[in-house]
């Protein structure tokens, strides 16, 4: 995959701090990743561009954000799902990704996420399909209700005239949707598709605004609503390793520099 994929990253002040820990795991054990451009957007409401580079070095282009025409804002519903700093960095891999990436390909990696084991982690038959997403596989979606609402915005909207509704319903009182799909901690994403999904997703005024509280979510609705293939990849067994808490995070980013 030579020239082909562009690293994207998104950091406001927790991100930043998981990343200090997380980065240097990934110069340790898989450099090859910044053979290929990097493109790290950070929430200029947190952090500066210096307190950034400071971490990545002169590795990426770093990019501002949010920037205008973007509208990240959903009702607060009670659930982490709808906090507001939440959908505003998951907007921007999709606002970014499309407006900046110029490789076929992009890869996200979350900032929690920890590098073991061998460079040659990619394997070339992963793209042959030329596939929307390739990703780690998931087996449900929260709230288990998104499938439908998405399902539901996209009726009357150009693109989608000759496509059918994924018609996925959760069991009744169940808090998920069990189905198979991609979780996006260690994922590529075509840049076209990624691209298409901008346009889908712009309001009459232009606007950009994700149509549910998810980057993941939604486009794995318009992959699969589009017929786009899809490759569900395990990921750690890639040499990959996502620790969600902070203690986690500086244990196993201090076990990997030491191996």
């Amino acid at each position: 995959m030579k020239n082909n994929h562009t690293l994207v990253l998104g950091c406001d002040k927790k991100h930043l701090e998981q990343l200090t820990y997380t980065w240097p795991t990934w110069v340790r054990h898989k450099p090859s990743i910044f053979k290929q451009p990097v493109i790290v957007f950070y929430d200029q409401n947190e952090v500066i561009h210096r307190e950034v580079q400071t971490v990545v070095g002169n590795h990426a282009q770093i990019v501002p954000f949010p920037v205008n025409g973007i509208d990240f804002f959903f009702p607060y519903d009670g659930t982490r799902f709808t906090v507001s700093q939440r959908c505003r960095m998951l907007s921007g891999f999709v606002y970014v990704a499309g407006e900046h990436v110029k490789t076929s390909y992009w890869l996200k990696l979350d900032t929690d996420v920890v590098a073991t084991g061998q460079d040659d982690w990619i394997d070339p038959e992963w793209f042959k399909s030329k596939p929307a997403i390739i990703s780690h596989p998931w087996t449900f979606t929260k709230p288990p209700n998104q499938m439908i609402l998405l399902d539901e915005w996209v009726k009357g909207r150009k693109g989608f005239e000759n496509t059918k509704p994924l018609n996925l319903i959760p069991k009744p009182d169940s808090d998920r949707l069990g189905h198979k799909r991609i979780i996006s901690w260690c994922g590529f994403f075509h840049t076209e598709f990624t691209r298409m999904c901008v346009q889908y997703a712009k309001q009459n005024d232009g606007r950009f605004h994700m149509p549910c509280p998810s980057q993941d979510g939604y486009m794995w609705w318009a992959a699969a609503r589009l017929q786009w293939s899809i490759e569900r990849i395990n990921m750690k067994r890639c040499g990959w390793q996502q620790w969600n808490c902070m203690s986690n995070i500086k244990k196993h980013a201090e076990i990997a520099m030491q191996s």
